[in-house]
């Protein structure tokens, strides 16, 4: 997938950092709400569009979580949204993947998978064949997500998570370290354990 190599990064997390710099990516620096991190930090979340006016050929990498950005992000800057797929994950030619997804190394997308805008898709995350992710949904490391699934928008999925096929997550929904869905989850909240069942109605993603 071919992209621009400059980027400016939503955020400084260490993973997609790494994953960019292996990849030949140049990071110039980062926006976000405080200076926390060695490399050049380039201003607050609402000074992007000024610096656009001089820097029109970067593009711009989403590296934290808030949804409330990810949304003002895709909104304002559509156009300027990296999207990422690891040479060093397999990914079906018949895929569809939108604006701003991130696809680490060392996942597998199978025939006919649709992953929607600015999602994040984990180390070693496998999605197979005929199933959809929601756009702002995140699948952590080592997720897998087997055929005909449909996952909402704004979810969490959990690392080691299993979705069984041919179920239905509904939007707002988080899923615990190594849970194991295996029917629809229809209401929102975080769901825990093997089989996963609801254990609150709200959640803070990570």
């Amino acid at each position: 997938m071919k992209s621009s190599k400059k980027v400016i990064l939503i955020g400084t997390e260490e993973d997609i950092i790494f994953e960019l710099e292996n990849s030949g990516h140049k990071i110039v620096g980062y926006f976000g709400n405080k200076k926390k991190h060695p490399l050049r930090y380039l201003g607050k979340i609402d000074d992007i569009k000024k610096y656009f006016k001089t820097n029109s050929q970067v593009k711009i990498c989403i590296a934290m979580g808030p949804l409330k950005i990810r949304k003002y992000l895709l909104n304002q800057h559509k156009s300027k949204l990296l999207t990422y797929v690891s040479k060093k994950s397999i990914v079906s030619r018949l895929a569809k993947i939108k604006q701003g997804a991130f696809i680490q190394n060392s996942c597998f997308v199978g025939n006919h998978v649709q992953i929607g805008a600015a999602c994040k898709i984990n180390v070693g995350v496998k999605i197979h064949h005929n199933s959809t992710i929601g756009s702002f949904s995140d699948l952590a490391p080592s997720s897998t997500v087997l055929g005909n699934v449909n996952v909402g928008s704004n979810c969490y999925i959990g690392a080691g998570t299993i979705l069984r096929e041919k179920i239905k997550i509904s939007n707002d929904i988080m899923t615990g370290i190594n849970s194991a869905v295996v029917k629809n989850l229809t209401k929102k909240g975080l769901y825990v354990g093997i089989p996963a069942k609801r254990v609150k109605s709200s959640y803070k993603r990570p």
